[in-house]
């Protein structure tokens, strides 16, 4: 399908994914910045040679509106000419939640304390570090644009990120009931080994719910199958109750 096929939404993503604390040496010191050791691990732990791609997470005092957020993001990129890619976001652990940046794409690991210092230029503050630690599961809100190709069946292709697929589920799930729908997929042979993620667009005045895929090289029909086998197990996983 062609370019003029590709629509783009905004909407949200929920993830689970251990985090650690990185040091203060390629930081503005003393500040906080969390990076995922292990992303997609519900794939890369079934690939543990490939390369991984890298997110960092820069944990914000205070809170920023989207709006200020998106207008700091756009002056930065006009004089970083390195690419990145950033989009705002929440983070919970030890039960407490704080609002990020989320980084990725990044050329070189050490740019991450040159962009901490064009967003103090904009007026975005870090939070201090309070603690080190290794390998937490936290809870990942993120909210982004989406760049989405229909190839049918409800399904879409991210042509904004590679390796990222979607299809539309018919409503909302709570974390914990999606993760047992996906471990029964999983537990299926006849299915490859992917991670999945709870995502939503805001699209005709209303809310669509979804699932995002991640899997590298997949194939549209495999992406089909494992929709058709999740909308099995959610009709049945609901009809249960």
């Amino acid at each position: 399908m062609g370019s003029h096929n590709i629509i783009e939404r905004f909407g949200g993503l929920i993830k689970e994914e251990p985090l650690t604390c990185l040091q203060d040496d390629i930081l503005i010191p003393n500040t906080c910045v969390l990076e995922s050791v292990s992303p997609f691990f519900g794939y890369y732990s079934h690939e543990p040679q490939a390369h991984k791609p890298q997110y960092l997470y820069c944990a914000l005092n205070g809170y920023y509106s989207f709006e200020t957020i998106t207008r700091a993001t756009q002056n930065i990129h006009k004089v970083f000419k390195s690419p990145f890619d950033a989009v705002t976001g929440n983070i919970t652990l030890y039960g407490l939640t704080n609002q990020v940046i989320r980084i990725r794409n990044l050329q070189f690991y050490n740019h991450i304390s040159t962009l901490q210092n064009l967003y103090l230029n904009e007026g975005i503050t870090f939070k201090k570090k309070t603690r080190k630690f290794e390998n937490e599961m936290a809870m990942i809100k993120l909210r982004k644009f989406i760049l989405l190709e229909p190839v049918g069946d409800g399904v879409f292709i991210d042509r904004g990120q590679e390796h990222h697929a979607y299809f539309i589920i018919p409503g909302q799930l709570d974390w914990e009931d999606f993760k047992k729908i996906t471990d029964q997929v999983k537990y299926d042979p006849n299915y490859f080994f992917f991670d999945g993620a709870i995502a939503f667009i805001y699209d005709q005045g209303g809310i669509k719910d979804m699932i995002r895929i991640y899997r590298e090289n997949f194939e549209v029909d495999e992406i089909i199958d494992l929709k058709n086998k999740y909308m099995e197990l959610i009709d049945q996983f609901i009809g249960s109750r």
